[in-house]
């Protein structure tokens, strides 16, 4: 006898009509809290992105000199020294984020050329500056409330985006509901100026705890250097010269503590060259330059270094424009470097399960067995402020590590050897004070989060180096 499914049929079809509302509810919910809402980051560092396009846009009765690329840029440069010395240009500063992808500034600039105008391309020397990439979240936080950047794009950008538009809207909801975030400190927007320059006292001296940020060494290597990449750049500087417009490329600051292999510079320019038609500016050693200028990256100068560096491109396009004219910028005196301290009394509860070796911290036998760790203050009288690629070598059983204040900075990969890795609890509650590279998690399990102190979570989420990490962050 064949089951009936008379009264079946009206409940499955309820259920059926059900999860249709709801497939359509939600991306319908996603779009309102996404671009309806009102703008919820235009306090933040990427919130200043519709000013420099704002500035792009503005009448000028001189031609232009612009300045594309990440931060670097947007610290590296006075533009008040450029309008000085170089008269003839009005200076416009459109370097904002590394993160947000150098393609996607010269997609964004490219129609705002005139003839007359000089760009100087700056981008950081690094992988994700130096490819084809879009940074999806940064981009949806950068637009917010003024989406029309979106017509500048490429088709094959709104893949990203769209994957990463579930989060923004989410995000944006719950600052809509618990207020916009008021970033305070150097990352934020108030901290640019008229005409698009990062001027912030706090930008005073050379605070990282090395001198330099060990998680992100600079290296001159040919494989860094992306084909579309350089694609995008050529078709850029065909496109400018179509319009009466000049492309230079000139290399950003570099701190040279995290140089790796300055002996191949003129290696990595020459190749650099040959794949670029628009001219490298100046020589790359004196882009090169002591750690007592910068402040808070290997890319960010501090006050005094920004003079000293704007002084050297100054030269360098004088040099290109032929103008034989003396540049007189008088060096400033190098700030000494300012510690930063914490006072957290570090828990030293697991410290019998770590040792050195060659100066190197790792878990030993007895701690490559346990579950749970937490990275101590001091191992046998010593203490403990940085971590390897290889200190948690073994540990495959790790479920849940805890990394106090006393660590400043978590190098790329730390994590790959640890397979059954769930969480990572951060103490730190300022992320200015830990470094963080950009492949922190790279072999790592893909369930693994890191929790964040809850008064900080919004500061992480923000945060210039932190914020890659966002989509993993609980509190």
């Amino acid at each position: 006898m064949p089951l009936s499914t008379s009264n079946s049929d009206p409940a499955m079809k309820k259920l059926f009509t059900s999860m249709l509302c709801v497939f359509i509810a939600i991306p319908l919910l996603l779009t309102v809290w996404g671009f309806a809402l009102p703008a919820q980051y235009s306090n933040t560092f990427v919130g200043e992105l519709p000013a420099k396009r704002a500035l792009l846009a503005a009448e000028s009765d001189k031609p232009r000199l612009i300045l594309v690329g990440g931060s670097a840029a947007a610290f590296g440069v006075d533009s008040a020294l450029l309008a000085r010395e170089l008269p003839d240009y009005q200076p416009v500063n459109f370097g904002l984020y590394a993160a947000l992808g150098t393609r996607v500034m010269l997609d964004l600039s490219i129609k705002e050329l005139r003839p007359g105008d000089l760009v100087v391309i700056m981008p950081e020397q690094q992988r994700q500056a130096l490819s084809d990439t879009v940074g999806a979240d940064a981009f949806w936080q950068a637009v917010d409330g003024n989406f029309s950047a979106l017509a500048c794009l490429h088709a094959r950008d709104f893949g990203p985006l769209l994957g990463a538009f579930p989060r923004f809207a989410g995000a944006k909801f719950r600052y809509f509901l618990t207020g916009a975030p008021t970033p305070d400190g150097v990352y934020r927007r108030g901290s640019f100026n008229a005409v698009g320059d990062v001027v912030n006292p706090l930008c005073s001296a050379n605070i990282l705890p090395d001198g330099y940020d060990t998680t992100m060494p600079i290296r001159f290597d040919p494989s860094m250097l992306d084909t579309d990449f350089c694609d995008a750049v050529n078709a850029y500087t065909a496109q400018a010269e179509s319009v009466g417009a000049v492309v230079l490329y000139h290399f950003p600051p570099m701190n040279v503590l995290a140089v790796a292999n300055a002996e191949d510079i003129d290696t990595y320019a020459d190749y650099l060259q040959s794949k670029l038609t628009a001219p490298l500016v100046g020589d790359p050693h004196t882009c090169v330059m002591d750690a007592g200028w910068f402040y808070d990256t290997n890319f960010h100068l501090n006050v005094s270094g920004k003079t000293v560096f704007t002084r050297q491109l100054i030269r360098d396009l004088k040099a290109v424009l032929g103008d034989t004219s003396s540049t007189e910028i008088a060096l400033p005196a190098m700030p000494a470097r300012r510690t930063q301290t914490d006072t957290e009394a570090a828990n030293n509860s697991d410290a019998a399960y770590f040792t050195w070796e060659s100066d190197r911290l790792v878990v030993n036998a007895a701690g490559r067995g346990r579950r749970t760790l937490t990275v101590p203050g001091e191992v046998d009288g010593r203490p403990v402020t940085a971590l390897t690629s290889d200190t948690f070598a073994g540990c495959s059983t790790l479920e849940k590590l805890t990394i106090q204040q006393n660590i400043t900075a978590l190098p790329d990969g730390l994590f790959a050897k640890c397979s059954a890795l769930q969480e990572i609890t951060l103490t730190q509650p300022d992320p200015a004070r830990l470094s963080v590279g950009q492949a922190l998690l790279d072999g790592a399990p893909a369930f693994c989060r890191i929790r964040v102190p809850a008064a900080s979570y919004t500061s992480y989420c923000l945060s210039y180096a932190w914020s890659p990490y966002a989509e993993t962050f609980a509190h």
